[in-house]
C-alpha cells in the first residue's frame, strides 16, 4: 500500500513539473494573483481553433515554458464563448491570444496572437517577469 502511495505522489509531482497549472476561472485566477502578486498570463481561446490545440500541444509543453509559467505567473485559460473575464481588456479577433496582466488588472503585455513559438514567447513575454 505505501509503495502504491508514493508511487502516485511521485507520478503527480512530476506531472505538476511538466505541465502548467491552469486556472480555469479568471476570478479565481485574479485572486491568487492578487494574493501571490504574480501576474496574470492569459490565454485567450476559441472553440475548434486547430492554433490553439497546436499552441497547447507545442509551445505550452515545452519544459522552459512550463518552468516559468508555473513559478512566475498565474495561468489562466478564458474562452471567447465565455463572459466571465474583462473582454474590454483582453479584447482580440484572434486566437488564441496571449495576455500577461498585473496583479491590478493592468495590461502589460499582449495579445501575442497565434501559435507561437517557445522563442518568440520568452522574447516577447517573458522578458517583462
Amino acid at each position: 500500500m505505501k509503495t502504491i502511495l508514493l508511487s502516485m505522489a511521485l507520478s503527480l509531482s512530476l506531472l505538476c513539473d511538466t505541465t502548467i497549472r491552469w486556472y480555469g476561472d479568471f476570478d479565481e485566477a485574479l485572486k491568487a494573483s492578487q494574493s501571490s502578486r504574480k501576474p496574470l498570463f492569459v490565454v485567450a481561446v476559441e472553440r475548434g481553433c486547430s492554433e490553439c490545440r497546436e499552441l497547447f500541444a507545442t509551445t505550452l509543453m515545452r519544459k522552459s515554458v512550463v518552468a516559468i509559467v508555473n513559478s512566475k505567473t498565474v495561468p489562466v485559460i478564458v474562452t471567447k464563448e465565455s463572459e466571465n473575464y474583462p473582454i474590454e481588456l483582453l479584447y482580440t479577433l484572434s486566437y488564441p491570444a496571449i495576455f500577461l496582466l498585473s496583479p491590478d488588472e493592468v495590461l502589460l503585455k499582449g495579445p501575442i496572437t497565434g501559435a507561437v513559438e517557445a522563442a518568440l514567447l520568452e522574447k516577447e513575454l517573458f522578458n517583462e517577469l
